[in-house]
């Protein structure tokens, strides 16, 4: 009874819900809305458009992305050649580690070469949003508060097709095409690490299927420390064999480039 009444305390954003998203009625469906100030933008209104085509994971924890549509006028303006729609991704990115975004500005170093400049995605715009859900442990006073910590990142992007859309010829040139792609990055220090059908893209350019090499929220780089906390990183139908066993549970297995190469392998065969 004690516990209950400890509980009842906290509001829900201090369980990680964001009090920013609005529900708003648009016809009759009831979408969700945030409003951000950005220093170069102005106010940006991103709105969730069509909950048929989001991409939301359930569990317990709540850490997985989430990938919406959404429309945003002033991104619109920002980015006019933008054919088939915007999508924004959601998800609660480990607060004491490399965030995506800083990531994938390492990566545009990288662009320069033509195994990569077409075939990452490109992030038209981003924001942290800074309420961490080491909040509740530091209302209870918990030790290493920070330790763990995660803060909401919102990243938006043009919109890709998922890889398992493709048969045939046009499926083995896509999931090459992203093997080059995560090949050259590993060569530069962006280490992916998360190897799934998900993460696997693609869009058309001139006629001609573009694959894209998605997701990089558990990136890691070669000169920093990678995800700090105690999870698995990778998703787990997909990962090496090497990567599940008990020594890598116990941190004992380094993540190595053929890890990621074995995970392409396991997605190719699951899509055929």
């Amino acid at each position: 009874m004690v516990l209950l009444y400890v509980l009842q305390r906290f509001k829900v954003e201090d369980w990680g819900r964001n009090k920013d998203f609005l529900p708003v009625q648009v016809g009759k469906k009831r979408r969700h809305k945030i409003n951000i100030q950005d220093e170069e933008l102005g106010e940006v209104e991103l709105l969730h458009t069509n909950h048929d085509e989001s991409v939301t994971h359930y569990g317990l924890q709540g850490r997985a992305t989430n990938v919406v549509p959404v429309t945003s006028d002033a991104l619109a303006k920002k980015c006019e050649n933008i054919l088939d729609g915007m999508v924004a991704k959601e998800f609660l990115g480990e607060a004491n580690r490399t965030g995506e975004p800083d990531i994938l500005k390492r990566v545009e170093i990288a662009e320069v070469r033509d195994t990569v400049k077409y075939y990452m995605p490109e992030l038209l715009w981003h924001h942290r949003l800074m309420n961490p859900t080491s909040a509740i442990r530091e209302a209870l006073g918990v030790p290493e508060l920070t330790t763990g910590s995660r803060v909401l990142y919102i990243l938006v992007s043009p919109k890709f097709q998922p890889i398992a859309k493709l048969y045939n010829k046009e499926l083995f040139d896509v999931w090459r095409q992203c093997i080059l792609c995560h090949l050259t990055l590993w060569k530069e220090g962006v280490y992916h690490r998360n190897i799934s059908p998900g993460n696997l893209m693609w869009y058309r350019k001139n006629g001609k299927l573009i694959g894209v090499l998605n997701d990089y929220d558990l990136s890691s780089l070669a000169d920093d420390l990678g995800p700090l906390g105690e999870e698995r990183t990778g998703t787990v139908p997909f990962m090496a064999l090497d990567l599940l066993s008990a020594k890598a549970q116990r941190g004992e297995v380094k993540h190595l480039y053929r890890h990621d190469l074995e995970s392409f392998i396991c997605v190719f065969i699951w899509i055929c």
